[in-house]
């Protein structure tokens, strides 16, 4: 096949019409997400959750804010009359250990005692019916969300079923285009039909990265990656580290083919392993090196 070589300023324009194909075909894609209606979670939760019971719920909520309010005002009204309770006491007990108790003592030791007594039973009562608001509101939360994961678990399968539909669609955007360049890359392979097979190749590529996210993200990614990552490697020792380019690039940089020990132009062996390096051209005779396609003297091939 004859070689073509292409300026720089068609390589840019080349680069430029596969970027813009894959930036108007990435667009539309996106587009497609919307052609099928997507699931709403709003409506298989108000399937299951009744609005009764977000109502019941949400009065329970208020009663609830209510009562921890006054549940945490008795509560530090208890600790004030505890404290002046336990004060008085311990100063009428003194007082009367000295003989020095008093009528004024003794009735302040008794209202403390009575204010006392008085905080510790309205705390009794607002911490029942504080505790016994909480236990409804979290008994209605947990109904609420067994009902919401049903809810959800339905939700999940439709959507499923959504994106599964809209791959569909994508993938018969993009196979076709796939196929078609492909078919044009391998009649014509110049520039034009490369710039086609990249567009297509990282359009599908852009689709698969993409389904495999949306399916299995973090994990399925780093899978997928990990493959590709070994085909890439097992494409790369293939290609590039094949026995032939591997001697063709070594002989061009002045190197031993067979172990990569530097030589000289005129070396016939290699004086660190001993390979031959060059061999007597069939047609004139010139020592050229081996393993080339053609003689760099008088351009005989070696299939010749």
């Amino acid at each position: 096949m004859r070689f073509v070589e292409y300026s720089r300023i068609e390589k840019i324009l080349a680069s430029a019409f596969v970027l813009f194909l894959l930036l108007a075909s990435i667009n539309f894609l996106s587009e497609l997400n919307n052609a099928i209606e997507r699931p709403d979670f709003g409506d298989y939760e108000s399937k299951y959750v009744s609005k009764e019971l977000l109502e019941n719920r949400s009065r329970l909520l208020v009663m609830f804010k209510h009562f921890r309010s006054l549940y945490e005002e008795a509560k530090t009204n208890l600790t004030k009359a505890n404290e002046l309770y336990i004060f008085k006491r311990e100063e009428y007990r003194v007082a009367l250990e000295s003989g020095n108790a008093t009528e004024e003592i003794k009735n302040e030791y008794l209202r403390a005692k009575e204010e006392y007594e008085k905080a510790y039973l309205a705390f009794q009562v607002i911490e029942r019916a504080y505790v016994d608001i909480e236990k409804q509101l979290n008994s209605v939360n947990q109904q609420i969300d067994q009902l919401r994961e049903k809810a959800y678990q339905e939700y999940r399968n439709a959507y499923s079923a959504y994106r599964a539909k809209v791959l569909a669609l994508k993938l018969i955007f993009v196979i076709p285009i796939f196929l078609a360049s492909f078919l044009i890359f391998r009649r014509y392979k110049n520039i034009y039909a490369v710039s086609l097979i990249a567009y297509s190749s990282l359009l599908f590529a852009y689709l698969i990265v993409q389904a495999v996210w949306n399916t299995f993200q973090v994990i399925g990614l780093s899978l997928f990656g990990a493959v590709a990552t070994v085909l890439a490697l097992y494409y790369i020792r293939k290609e590039y580290f094949k026995l032939e380019k591997l001697y063709k690039r070594r002989i061009g940089q002045n190197k031993c083919y067979s172990c990569g020990f530097p030589i000289k132009d005129d070396y016939i062996f290699c004086p660190n392993c001993g390979a031959k390096l060059k061999e007597k051209c069939e047609k004139c005779n010139a020592m050229k090196p081996i393993y080339l396609e053609f003689c760099p003297y008088c351009g005989t091939s070696l299939g010749e």
